[in-house]
């Protein structure tokens, strides 16, 4: 079905009033960026593809507080209201091992705290809800590439959440490339940092990413004092363009 002229006009007003995002490589003048090694989980970070573009919904409609976004990473959505805040963590950690080439590591667990690997996804496992509980069923097996890797993923999103990111990551003790501000819940929320730069005098900025409800492009979080995606952290509240962290833990996968 065609989309009709409202949404065509939506879209076109939004792309006009869009600004061109800081990009990973915009940098705040006096700071320099820390380099990693190109196979390193923070240089896949640091160099996420950011382009210019208004966020949309699962359904590809523009959300309404597009001002909160510096740029949208080019990875699509989906077409079903999964891919949220933790979903869109895991996502990037899912795509990161598998340009690896470590496609036996993609693991997640569910809520209930069940392991759903990626390598048992392609060998036809899939889970089934049976008595309230969530049960193991087989299919034929299926190639691996990045359509079964999405279809898996979407799995994942089903199953898990805030809960079960915070539960199965490795605690963080401070600010850094990979660490995700997390606060648990139903629904909680999560946000990640993805870089960092510093300058002369030991100061610091990070930039973060993150997705949201209904499920939606991810996006690099602008901050609202300057309009640039670099935020100064420190513990405490953390208050971002989307959401206010009061009760937090600081969580990392390496």
């Amino acid at each position: 079905m065609k989309k009709g002229i409202p949404f065509l006009l939506t879209v076109a007003l939004l792309s006009c009033y869009y600004t061109t995002p800081a990009t990973n490589t915009s940098l705040s003048e006096g700071f320099v960026r820390k380099e990693y090694p190109p196979q390193s989980w923070a240089y896949f970070l640091q160099h996420l593809p950011v382009k210019e573009a208004p966020i949309l919904d699962y359904r590809g409609r523009p959300i309404a507080n597009q001002a909160k976004s510096a740029g949208i990473l080019s990875y699509d959505v989906g077409k079903r209201d999964l891919q949220q805040c933790a979903d869109a963590l895991m996502r990037l950690r899912a795509e990161y091992l598998f340009a690896q080439g470590r496609h036996e590591e993609i693991a997640f667990r569910f809520v209930d705290g069940e392991w759903f690997r990626y390598k048992d996804y392609v060998k036809g496992r899939r889970p089934r809800i049976s008595g309230g509980r969530v049960t193991a069923g087989e299919v034929e097996p299926v190639p691996v590439n990045h359509a079964t890797l999405r279809a898996y993923l979407d799995i994942v999103y089903a199953f898990s959440s805030t809960l079960s990111l915070h539960r199965d990551l490795l605690p963080a003790a401070d600010f850094a490339i990979g660490t995700v501000i997390i606060t648990p819940g139903s629904p909680g929320h999560c946000s990640m940092i993805v870089d960092e730069i510093s300058n002369s005098k030991g100061e610091k900025r990070y930039k973060l990413v993150e997705s949201f409800m209904p499920a939606q492009s991810i996006y690099v979080l602008r901050n609202e004092a300057d309009g640039s995606p670099w935020h100064t952290l420190q513990k405490g509240i953390i208050e971002t363009a989307s959401y206010r962290f009061t009760k937090y833990d600081l969580r990392r996968w390496e």
